[in-house]
């Protein structure tokens, strides 16, 4: 399944990237000026081992954002994923785009918290061997956890207002859970991360 995203995202990019490609008379690949607000609605998958309970759960985000620069962007940015249960990322959003262009190549970096959206208890189990009693069984309530995302990707601009976006990324995701007892629990999701949105300015 990884190979088959990747490839897929491939195409996709070379398929836009040759589309996307303007030039003026003059042969030159045309400039464009990127400043203002702007707005990336995307989906993706964060993609683990097929041994994991959710190999490829589903992410859904929305970025709001400002260009300080033609080729630097900051931005806020929350959306529902879905690993252990259901969350909502906030996060702060950093680009760079290597080009002032209408296909751009550009690095990215996310950093922020994972609130849980459940209310009710993670499905998370811990079993604690005992002399007596063999297996302990707790349930954890999800108390969400903090999220870092750098990765890289591409922007192709199909007008002044509209464009595609691709990404690739890393992500590590630290989730806390509690007990009743106030036993605490720590899991670490390390995922890769395929992405395919729409820029609108």
């Amino acid at each position: 399944m990884r190979k088959a995203s990747l490839a897929l995202l491939f195409w996709l990019v070379v398929i836009t990237g040759s589309a996307g490609q303007q030039a003026n008379p003059t042969g030159t690949v045309a400039l464009r000026t990127f400043t203002g607000y702007f707005n990336i609605t995307d989906i993706g998958l964060l993609i683990g081992s097929p041994e994991n309970s959710h190999a490829a759960p589903f992410s859904f985000l929305i970025i709001n954002g400002f260009h300080l620069t033609n080729q630097f962007s900051t931005g806020l940015g929350l959306g529902v994923e879905f690993l252990s249960g259901s969350y909502l990322p906030v996060f702060l959003d950093l680009r760079y785009y290597v080009r002032n262009a209408n296909f751009s190549p550009f690095f990215f970096f996310q950093g922020g918290y994972s609130v849980p959206l459940d209310d009710n208890y993670s499905a998370v189990t811990n079993y604690q061997y005992d002399v007596y009693w063999p297996y302990t069984y707790r349930n954890y309530k999800a108390m969400g956890g903090w999220l870092l995302n750098p990765g890289f990707g591409i922007r192709n601009m199909f007008s002044d207002n509209f464009g595609l976006v691709f990404s690739v990324g890393y992500r590590n995701q630290r989730l806390f859970y509690r007990a009743d007892d106030d036993h605490r629990l720590l899991a670490d999701y390390n995922r890769l991360v395929l992405r395919i949105g729409i820029l609108f300015r």
